[in-house]
């Protein structure tokens, strides 16, 4: 399934975080590129910065 979410805060990471055990293919979306490169760092999704 393509998830896209909207957001990289605690929320948004917690989601990314439980849906990536899924083998979900999940796009992250937020303005602050450090929350989203911590994201990559430590899960196989993709990121947009915007």
């Amino acid at each position: 399934m393509k998830i896209l979410i909207l957001g990289a805060g605690q929320v948004g990471a917690s989601v990314a975080a439980s849906l990536v055990r899924e083998n979900d293919d999940i796009t992250v979306v937020d303005s602050n590129s450090d929350l989203l490169l911590k994201l990559q760092d430590h899960y196989d999704i993709r990121t947009i910065q915007g």
